[in-house]
């Protein structure tokens, strides 16, 4: 950015003033040489635009490109910036994000899909930075903007049909199925769901499920709705969250990711406003190829606390799309043996998407909320205690494409909110694992059976009741490091995967009415020459 392409404009009303370039000032690990601006109130802002410059100074389409790189060194104590993007003239379009310059160099990072839901990506024409908050003088300083493409394939560049594939791009983390879907995972939340195009299905804030506090009488409500995203929310919690996730899983049979939001409060705020055990909200997901996404939302309150009298969650999609949520029968929490959301896509072959807590009684009572701009419809539910730790765990089906009726969203549900009973011949349940909220040996949080083979050797019966399992999934503990043999009814399954700790896992192809007898031959490896 040199100092001919921009300027400094007293908002709206550009100066005579221009950066500099700072030779004290700027990243060594990139060269010598920095940005200098000085903003003497928060009507200024550094104003990187072209219009002074001789030759082209800003790359007006951005569509090559997937993330803006940016290094600000921000003063003693830190301070609060307002970052712009710019696109078109006589109808001009505005990304506006804030972010916190910490003291000294810090690289920052905007995702191009973020900013492309708001501009044009093929006519940007300014960049600017101000600092809305200032109380004095202001010297900025700003090394190396850059445009780059770093999509980074983690998993199965060349996913065949019903295949697992992993990459990053921008700041986003992309999981999908080939011919199926793709979800992108960014500040730890499912920020894009896409089925066969570009068009994002839901809203760069989230899909969800979003941990929301609930007045009591909320479902009745129909005059002052619930607002699912409102910052006011946890406002108590702390000014800014510090938002993070990493996968923790990755192979052909399934993916973990995990996202994690820390609150804490604003600069400068005193001793007594920082708490003493800063709240979070932590998702935890499980993806697999059939099209189904665990989920297990833990909120910690630490020593803040919930505003409402009751906690729900929401779930947002895309107004635009035409989703419409199947009607169900409105019964009490006490009469309904299974409850859900389900989105349902205009035509048959359009995406649905199936939302199941594992509580039923957590879906019992739903509000769908429009915006104004109808951009954006959304669903509440919810009827839990506000408690110090609320943990949850939610399933998600975003395939197959066809669940357009009630009978097939609740074969669906039934089948997870009511896990299959099992006969244990050899091996035993496992009741204690992680995610597994009720430990009765369901893994709702992961989708899947727990069993442990005995002396290497397990053998269990799937009895399936009255309703349909679909796909079910077994986890083997005590099986890392051992060669398994895997048998159901005397023919071998070939549809089994490792955990990260190594342990087998196994997944019954299609849709079973029927019990089943599972057999697992574990033996240990033998050891390499």
């Amino acid at each position: 950015a040199r100092a001919a392409s921009g300027g400094i404009e007293h908002i709206g009303r550009p100066t005579a003033d221009q950066p500099a370039v700072s030779a004290r000032h700027s990243v060594d690990a990139t060269g010598a040489g920095g940005l200098e601006a000085h903003l003497a109130s928060p009507h200024d802002r550094l104003l990187l635009d072209g219009r002074r410059s001789t030759k082209l100074a800003l790359l007006r389409d951005w569509r090559a490109y997937n993330i803006l790189l940016v290094n600000i060194q921000g003063p003693p104590g830190g301070i609060v910036l307002e970052f712009a993007a710019q696109s078109g003239t006589d109808v001009p379009a505005r990304f506006t994000r804030t972010l916190l310059a910490e003291p000294g160099w810090h690289l920052y990072r905007f995702d191009l899909a973020d900013l492309g839901a708001e501009i044009d990506l093929t006519d940007v024409r300014a960049l600017s930075w101000r600092a809305p908050r200032m109380t004095a003088p202001l010297d900025l300083y700003l090394d190396d903007v850059i445009l780059a493409d770093n999509t980074r394939y983690v998993l199965n560049k060349g996913a065949h049909d019903g295949e697992l594939y992993v990459f990053t791009r921008g700041r986003s983390t992309h999981i999908g199925v080939a011919g199926r879907f793709e979800l992108a995972f960014c500040d730890g939340l499912i920020a894009g769901w896409y089925a066969g195009s570009e068009h994002n299905l839901t809203v760069r804030s989230g899909l969800g499920p979003w941990p929301l506090p609930l007045p009591t009488d909320w479902s009745a409500r129909r005059s002052q709705p619930v607002v699912y995203d409102d910052p006011a929310l946890f406002a108590s919690w702390g000014e800014r969250v510090a938002a993070t996730q990493r996968l923790v899983e990755v192979s052909a049979f399934r993916v973990l990711i995990e996202g994690r939001w820390r609150f804490a409060p604003a600069p400068g705020a005193s001793k007594g406003q920082a708490l003493t055990e800063p709240p979070e909200h932590v998702w935890l997901y499980t993806i697999y190829p059939s099209g189904q996404l665990f989920v297990q939302a833990t909120s910690r309150v630490g020593s803040a606390s919930w505003i409402g009298d009751r906690v729900g969650f929401a779930i947002a999609l895309d107004g635009r799309s035409g989703f419409v949520r199947l009607p169900v029968e409105s019964r009490s929490a006490a009469q309904r043996p299974d409850a859900f959301v389900a989105m349902s896509g205009p035509g048959r072959d359009q995406p649905d998407l199936l939302w199941c807590p594992h509580d039923p009684r957590i879906a019992a009572q739903q509000l769908e909320i429009v915006s104004a701009d109808e951009r954006r419809i959304a669903v509440v539910v919810g009827d839990l205690e506000p408690a110090g730790t609320v943990e949850t765990a939610h399933m998600l089906r975003f395939w197959p494409a066809d669940i357009d009726g009630v009978p097939e969203a609740l074969s669906f549900a039934a089948d997870y909110q009511r896990p299959a009973a099992l006969e244990l011949l050899r091996g035993c349940l496992v009741t204690d694992a992680s995610g597994d909220l009720n430990r009765d040996g369901y893994n709702e949080s992961q989708g899947c059976y727990e069993l442990a083979a005995q002396a290497g050797l397990l053998r269990v019966k799937l009895l399936p009741g009255p309703l349909l399992r679909h796909a079910p999934i077994f986890r083997v503990r005590k099986t890392a490091g051992a060669e398994c043999w895997v048998y159901v009814d005397g023919r071998i399954v070939r549809d089994v995967g490792r955990d990260r700790a190594g342990d087998l896992l196994v997944t019954l192809a299609g849709a079973i009415s029927s019990p089943l007898m599972i057999e697992v031959n574990a033996r240990a490896a033998k050891p390499a020459p």
